[in-house]
């Protein structure tokens, strides 16, 4: 083979590799941007102690809250939701048993006066995990809504494992973050002995 066929072939190897790349990046050019250089989220605890919000009427409660936190500052993840994907709620031999969700329920961002659903998100934002209410009978996730079967409310000596996911424009959770509650029925407005009734912890598989 002469040097200009040896050149020739390289320069067509180069072209063959760039159309497959061009294909590739037309494709799925977005998912490896995303991947790439696209912001990355995650849950972290917030404030699982719990804070007592009094108000004029009505029972106190307690607010827990969770933390979605970019470690990518530079890109924003626009239109950002936290969504409860799966439910898992304990058996009496202890096993985690899942539980029927019929359609994924999106979680509400603090303050949820004033936040809607979904948010613009640079560093960071605070979610409303949860809501326990003085002389309640339940845990609840703080959701947009809930649906007629929801089985996601924790009573008395009940377990129920929470599978979020964070989904915006151009970021979705590879994997779901699960956080456990586990009450015993008992409510304290004092912070130290609800924290021995009401636990909050991650689970990590």
């Amino acid at each position: 083979m002469s040097t200009s066929e040896i050149i020739n072939a390289i320069i067509n190897g180069f072209t063959a590799v760039g159309t497959i790349a061009v294909a590739i990046l037309a494709i799925w050019g977005d998912a490896i941007k995303a991947k790439v250089a696209g912001p990355k989220l995650t849950l972290v605890a917030h404030n699982l102690r719990g804070s007592v919000v009094p108000i004029t009427q009505g029972p106190r409660s307690i607010f827990y809250h969770l933390k979605v936190v970019n470690s990518r500052k530079w890109v924003r993840a626009t239109n950002c939701r936290v969504i409860l994907k799966k439910l898992w709620r304990k058996a009496p031999n202890g096993t985690f048993q899942e539980a029927l969700l019929s359609v994924p329920l999106t979680f509400v961002w603090a303050p949820a006066e004033i936040t809607p659903p979904y948010v613009t998100l640079v560093k960071d934002h605070v979610l409303d995990f949860g809501i326990i209410l003085e002389g309640g009978d339940n845990f609840s996730p703080r959701l947009f809504s809930y649906t007629n079967n929801f089985q996601g409310f924790v009573r008395a000596n009940e377990v129920v494992r929470f599978g979020l996911e964070i989904v915006s424009d151009n970021f979705i959770s590879p994997h779901l973050q699960v956080f456990e509650v586990a009450w015993n029925g008992r409510w304290s407005n004092n912070l130290d002995e609800m924290t021995q009734n009401l636990q909050i912890q991650e689970v990590i598989n």
